[in-house]
């Protein structure tokens, strides 16, 4: 940590987790064994897990930790929602269920928010040791930023990602799997400095199997329908 102006500030870490139980004490666990002090609270939305999702975040011993349950699935950005609303530190972090213990790799996306040098950071994973998909969701959705903002970003649907309260209080937050680019084209179009963090996280990968074809069609569906959306919020700026 680079001086003590900025410990006053603490981070809350809201994790969105459906049926993780295999990943998410890990994920957890990344967050508080390395001792990273910045971190005040870690607020996992079980989001009508079906698995024992809720068992795992509660045998973790901190109480830093907290869970909310939902009474059933109702997606990514609604979990992300419910987090926000009791969320207590300026700084916020989302981090997907399924990073593990690589979680610990958050303190990157953290510190240049901390000491004012971005308003919104975005993890930049390293590539995948095997192909999951073709990449077509990904380059859609890259596209689809550059014609709505006139800006790249690398990875515009990461979950990983660090942002002021204040920052967030101007975002919409969607549901579905476009909660991500939909955040992102308010960022960039509301011109917050924006800043992609190379970072050491994996997560679990889609494979190529019919099941990971079903998910990867339902995220460009929801991915398509956000950039529909956005197209007729901005279309001044796209015209």
């Amino acid at each position: 940590m680079r001086g003590v102006e900025a410990l006053d500030k603490k981070v809350s870490v809201i994790i969105p987790a459906y049926n993780e139980e295999e990943r998410i004490e890990a994920t957890i666990r990344g967050l508080i064994e390395p001792d990273i002090e910045v971190i005040g609270e870690i607020i996992v939305v079980d989001d009508g897990s079906k698995d024992k999702t809720r068992e795992k975040v509660m045998s973790v011993q901190s109480d830093h930790v907290f869970c909310i349950s939902l009474p059933q699935n109702l997606g990514k950005g609604a979990a992300l929602r419910k987090g926000l609303e009791i969320a207590k530190y300026p700084i916020i972090a989302f981090l997907d269920g399924d990073v593990g213990y690589t979680s610990k790799e958050i303190i990157k996306l953290i510190e240049p928010v901390l000491y004012d040098e971005a308003d919104v950071t975005i993890a930049n994973f390293p590539s995948p040791n095997t192909k999951g998909g073709f990449g077509i969701v990904k380059k859609i959705s890259q596209k689809g930023v550059r014609l709505l903002t006139g800006k790249s970003v690398q990875n515009p649907i990461c979950g990983q990602r660090v942002f002021t309260k204040n920052v967030l209080s101007n975002l919409e937050i969607p549901n579905g799997f476009g909660v991500e680019i939909g955040m992102m084209i308010d960022i960039l179009n509301q011109n917050y400095r924006i800043r992609e963090i190379p970072v050491l996280m994996e997560h679990r990968e889609t494979k190529r199997d019919m099941q990971g074809f079903i998910h990867r069609g339902k995220e460009l569906i929801d991915i398509i329908r956000i950039l529909a959306k956005k197209y007729y919020k901005y279309k001044t700026i796209v015209d």
